[in-house]
């Protein structure tokens, strides 16, 4: 047994093909996503519009903004200040009781309005030897006065810096930090793996701008608040830790949290093989993806001034400063000192806004944390991702192809609007992020395409259907097999049916005397209406063979009454020929009689003959048979004669007379012969009368009652002397009247001829 493409090409439906082959192609673009740039920017649009959907305030009511705001700058002067103004200010929070106070600054420069820098510049840049009297010695120097603050704050004030980051690990990198304090440890969760994987992970720094030295000895405690945005420039997640060298600097956001909640050290726990799993402050995790990084959740904007908004709680530093503001609101808070200013450049584009202050960041990322509010993204989204576009594709494959096209397009909406569902359940109740941005670009591509090629096909299999079909069914039929193709099938199956074959007799004697273009043209005026008939009736003429007709009623698509249709059918041709059999005689010459043979039963349908040309028709026992039984009319004088199997369906909408038992050539087994005489209760009393006499007669013939017989046949003939089975039964009987039949006769009258 060899195994063919080619064959196996062909079994396979053109829409599962194509489906299977768009799944692959769309877990392809999946899984190398990286090399799509257009699905990760429909990606964070999406996960914007997320982010929007579910802000709310903020939650932890441990976070507050002191504002370097327009305000502020427009009454003590532009930014920088004075380190002493600085210095009062930070006073003024820690004494309210701020827990922490973390500057979205870097002080990088000495302050050169310090009376000692004065007098400096004087004499460098003048050769001014400048005194400045009535100052007293600590307050020569504002940097010293700034200091003496942040040593007496107790630890509480953290200082900014700013840390380029670059890809990989920096190498040879200056020491420019000698007041470092490691306050952060790598811890590997795998027992026996390497202790220095983690460089692999954590983002990397090849250069630091930090405060200066007087600074940064005091403060002992750096953070760096520069965050790295998208590539469309908005910032949707930060780093909680990066290094520098051997060094490992916290986000701002992280160090508020290591010393509002007391821990001496952070431990960034990592996979050797995943990357960093979590940073841990004393019994709380903090989870992060991969590089250590965090998604930060935004909050709802307040509006706190005519063109300004902000998150948290905010006032202005001018109002700390002059004592307007009761700095008791920042007791036991996690106090960020920034900007909004315009000016100041610390304006940044964020999901909610596209003019968010940056340190605003910082302390989202703070409220997040405490109010449990992290955002997640296992590492395991991106296969669970994949494994839901390869089950969902290959839903939408077999429902396209087996679905109806209005089902199909409701249940491919459904399902798009169930996983958006999903999705934002997942974020508001889990916290997990799921973007289902590249499932739903893939339904958005496989769905279309296939429906495309299923209404192709339908159209195809349409035009296909009126070819074949457009002269054989009535125009009623063909669009109800055209809207339903699904109704009947174009391959060979077994089904119900009735078949019906129609000869008119002398028709070869007819043949010979008609010149043929007059033949030609009588037979058109004889089919014509009895195909019309047929059609009506919702039959499938499915041949012409001269005079003859054979029909269908149950293929191509079924039918429940099928031989009822048939049969009533039948009666209507008859009825048309008795209404035009004068014409046809005046014009032609001839008087048109039919006989006619019906029989039901189980058929084999479908196309048949070679696969350069074949059509669409029906075989097996059912149908031979009724082609034996129109000729058998000719021994009854009969014009309609069918099978049992017909009758039995039909018997309550027809009026029929049992005509006998036969056997038919190349069948043993005799079967029962009915002659259709008319609709239910459309017989005339005479007609019903002769009938019931021809079925008396007929059981004492097969009881071999010869003379009651012969006398109930020719009561029956004067009643009706045109009653051809009467006749022909009363000739029979007294043949075997005169030579009776052997002892192995049951009644059963043997037709070996087929015609």
């Amino acid at each position: 047994m060899t195994f063919s493409v080619s064959a196996l090409a062909k079994k396979i439906p053109l829409v599962i093909a194509v489906g299977i082959f768009l799944v692959a192609l769309c877990l392809g673009v999946s899984i190398f996503k990286e090399r799509f740039t257009f699905i990760g920017t429909l990606s964070l649009k999406v996960y914007d519009e997320f982010i929007r959907q579910i802000q709310s305030p903020p939650k932890s009511g441990r976070v507050v903004f002191v504002d370097l705001d327009e305000e502020s700058l427009l009454k003590e002067g532009q930014w920088p200040w004075p380190r002493y103004l600085v210095a009062e200010l930070s006073m003024r929070i820690l004494n309210g009781g701020a827990s922490v106070l973390a500057y979205d600054i870097v002080f990088a420069e000495d302050d050169r309005t310090s009376p000692m820098n004065i007098k400096k510049a004087l004499n460098e840049r003048f050769g001014l030897d400048v005194q400045i009297t009535g100052v007293p010695e600590d307050l020569e120097d504002n940097d010293k006065l700034f200091a003496d603050t942040i040593a007496q704050s107790g630890s509480r004030i953290i200082l900014g810096c700013v840390m380029r980051p670059i890809s990989g690990v920096a190498e040879h990198v200056p020491d420019v930090d000698p007041y470092y304090h490691s306050r952060y440890l790598f811890r590997n969760t795998i027992k026996g793996a390497r202790e220095d994987t983690w460089q692999n992970f954590i983002l990397n720094g090849d250069k630091i701008t930090l405060s200066i030295p007087l600074l940064n000895k005091a403060a002992g405690n750096n953070a760096f608040f520069n965050v790295i945005p998208d590539a469309d420039n908005v910032i949707r997640q930060i780093p909680l830790v990066m290094t520098y060298g051997s060094k490992c600097y916290p986000s701002l956001a992280l160090e508020a949290l290591r010393i509002y909640l007391g821990a001496g050290k952070g431990v960034v726990c990592y996979d050797p093989v995943g990357g960093v799993e979590y940073i841990k402050l004393n019994d709380m995790g903090i989870p992060t993806d991969e590089n250590g990084q965090i998604l930060v959740w935004y909050r709802t904007l307040s509006k706190r001034s005519a063109d300004t908004y902000s998150s948290f709680p905010s006032y202005s530093a001018k109002d700390v400063l002059s004592g307007a503001l009761d700095c008791n609101v920042f007791s036991n808070k996690i106090v960020f000192l920034g900007s909004s200013a315009p000016g100041l450049k610390d304006i940044r584009a964020t999901p909610i806004t596209g003019e968010f202050s940056g340190v605003e960041v910082h302390a989202t990322v703070v409220d997040n944390v405490l109010s449990g509010d992290v955002l997640l993204k296992p590492w395991l989204s991106d296969a669970v991702e994949v494994i839901t576009i390869l089950i969902t594709g290959l839903f939408i494959v077999v429902l396209v192809h087996r679905g109806r096209a209005l089902l199909s397009f409701l249940i491919t909406v459904f399902v798009i609007l169930l996983a958006l569902w999903i999705s934002l359940q997942l974020f508001t109740k889990l916290h997990y992020v799921f973007v289902p941005v590249r499932l739903v670009l893939s339904i958005a591509l496989i769905y279309p395409v296939l429906t495309m090629i299923r209404f192709w096909q339908e159209e195809r299999q349409k035009r296909q259907i009126r070819h074949m079909f457009g002269t054989m069914v009535s125009q009623d039929v063909l669009r109800y097999m055209e809207k339903n193709p699904e109704t009947f099938s174009l391959s060979g199956h077994r089904a119900e049916a009735t078949i019906f074959f129609s000869d008119v007799a002398g028709f070869t004697t007819i043949s010979e005397a008609l010149p043929p273009d007059r033949l030609s043209e009588l037979l058109n005026r004889y089919l014509s209406p009895m195909t019309k008939i047929i059609m009506d009736r919702r039959g499938y003429v499915d041949k012409y063979e001269g005079d003859l007709i054979m029909a269908e009623w149950g293929v191509p698509f079924s039918m429940e009454d099928h031989a009822v249709q048939g049969c009533l059918a039948a009666l209507e041709q008859q009825e048309k020929l008795e209404a035009i059999r004068a014409q046809l005689k005046a014009e032609f010459g001839h008087e048109i009689r039919v006989r006619m043979g019906i029989n039901s039963g189980v058929v084999t349908a479908g196309n048949m003959g070679s696969d350069k040309r074949f059509s669409y028709t029906v075989m097996g026992d059912a149908v031979n048979l009724a082609r034996r039984l129109e000729p058998v009319n000719k021994d009854y004088g009969t014009t309609i004669c069918m099978g049992e199997e017909t009758y039995e369906r039909a018997k309550d909408a027809i009026e029929a007379r049992l005509l006998d038992k036969i056997t038919v050539k190349g069948k043993s087994k005799p079967i029962r012969i009915y002659e259709l005489l008319g609709r239910r209760g459309g017989l005339s009393e005479i007609k019903a009368r002769v009938a019931g006499l021809y079925e008396k007669g007929l059981g004492m013939y097969w009881e071999r009652n010869w003379g009651d017989a012969i006398a109930a046949f020719e009561e029956a003939l004067k009643l009706d002397p045109q009653d051809g089975p009467s006749r022909s039964m009363a000739e029979r009987t007294r043949e075997y009247m005169a030579h009776p039949p052997g002892d192995h006769w049951i009644g059963v009258y043997e037709k070996l001829d087929k015609e």
